[in-house]
Parts: structure tokens; sequence; C-alpha cells
């Protein structure tokens, strides 16, 4: 059982390590054949790119592993609720009397 449990572990962390080398080789084929042509800039190798790609993460997202989460998952979702779900004082005082 814990043998069958470390070889998955051990898929995956090979399959992530794939799609990180397979990202950024897809990245450096997008950047080599447009950024040459379009604005004549340098050709990247995969090392140059990779770089690229890590500082982009950097400055786009931060070093948190999960990014800026400040706040519970859901927090946006109640702040909608409350703002947009609940009816005004007007549409209340324009409600119509209910017949008895």
């Amino acid at each position: 059982m814990k043998a069958s449990r470390c070889f998955k572990f051990a898929g995956f962390g090979i399959l992530g390590l794939a799609f990180v080398f397979g990202t950024i080789w897809v990245v450096m084929l997008l950047w080599n054949s447009l950024v040459p042509a379009l604005f004549h800039g340098p050709v990247l190798g995969y090392w140059q790119m990779a770089g690229l790609f890590i500082l982009s993460k950097i400055l786009l997202t931060g070093l948190a592993p999960g990014g800026h989460r400040h706040g519970p998952r859901y927090d946006w979702r109640r702040k909608y609720n409350e703002k947009y779900c609940q009816p005004h004082a007007e549409d209340k005082l324009n409600e119509p009397e209910p017949q008895v």
C-alpha cells in the first residue's frame, strides 16, 4: 500500500516537472516565432526563457506559493451578495401592499 502511494507521488512529481519544462518550451517556441519577426527582438534559448518565465512569475504573483490571497477563499462572493442581492430601501417603499 505504501509503495503504491510512493509511486503515485513520484509519478505526479515527474508529470509536474514535465509540465513545467513543456510550458517553458512552448513559450520559447512562441517567443522565437513571433518576437524576432514582429519587433526585431532577440532569439532566446531554453535557459534564457526559463529565467524570463521565473522572473515573470515572481513579478506577477510574488514569491508566495499561493499568490496574494488575503482572507477566505470565497470572500468576494459574500461581498457581492451583500452588495447586490439585497433589495434597496427605495424598492421596499415602492412595493404594493399585499391584498388580504
